[in-house]
């Protein structure tokens, strides 16, 4: 990796140390802004040599070193022999980043689209694991897959080919949300609603009309994951 790279890495390990990206910056005696450009999943700044060794500085680190690798601070150094297993288990499996898989699957947004096998994995998004936690409600970690959307009944909500993170640990329509879901062999990513008398499925462009699924149908429909986030594309 470059210089620039190292540094960010080693940057975002520490901040995984700390309670929260503010409390990192405070320590470091700089603003949380600046931090977040850094080290967020698409970061907006590099982290300059001044700014480097001030960091170094207040964390009472050896000059120069950010611009080094140091993997064992990937899991930071804590003694967990004497805490209680489940808080002993969460630490030592803590990840500061996290790997989420993309799947070669796109849930329509439209009259629905052919189900590929729903096990081809073709890349994975690298996720600030405190961005994660601090934006995202998720059944596990290990749930969240990243799929797309095509088509243009969720729109201006989701537009087509945006990436969608959903929550595969979800299999039930439990709450009024968005769900990636098939039904009649087609998949589709719409909003559902539940009420006394069964489900209704719900387009965000007002141009589809919503759809009846009254509760001795619902088998018809199997929900595959929650939307839980996604990222809207716009060319100018």
């Amino acid at each position: 990796m470059d210089t620039n790279s190292i540094r960010r890495e080693n940057l975002r390990a520490l901040a995984a140390t700390h309670k929260s990206q503010a409390d990192f910056a405070a320590a470091c005696g700089t603003a949380a802004s600046v931090i977040s450009l850094i080290i967020s999943p698409n970061p907006k700044r590099n982290l300059g040599h001044r700014l480097a060794r001030k960091i170094e500085e207040a964390q009472g680190l050896p000059l120069g070193w950010l611009d080094s690798e140091h993997s064992a601070l990937v899991d930071p150094p804590i003694e967990v022999d004497f805490l209680p297993a489940a808080l002993a288990q969460k630490i030592s499996s803590y990840r500061p980043v996290i790997e989420i898989e993309r799947f070669d699957v796109a849930g329509s947004m439209g009259s629905g689209s052919e189900p590929p096998e729903f096990n081809g994995v073709v890349e994975a998004m690298s996720l600030d694991a405190s961005w994660v936690r601090q934006n995202l409600v998720f059944t596990s970690v290990d749930n969240i897959k990243l799929i797309s959307g095509r088509g243009d009944s969720m729109s201006p909500t989701i537009r087509s080919g945006d990436p969608v993170l959903v929550d595969i640990g979800v299999m039930s329509v439990e709450a009024d949300a968005i769900y990636f879901f098939q039904m009649r062999g087609q998949l589709h990513i719409k909003r559902i609603q539940r009420d006394l008398d069964g489900l209704t499925i719900i387009s965000d462009n007002n141009k589809y009309q919503s759809i009846r699924v009254p509760a001795d149908r619902e088998e018809d429909l199997t929900i595959m994951a929650q939307v839980i986030y996604w990222w809207n594309g716009r060319n100018f």
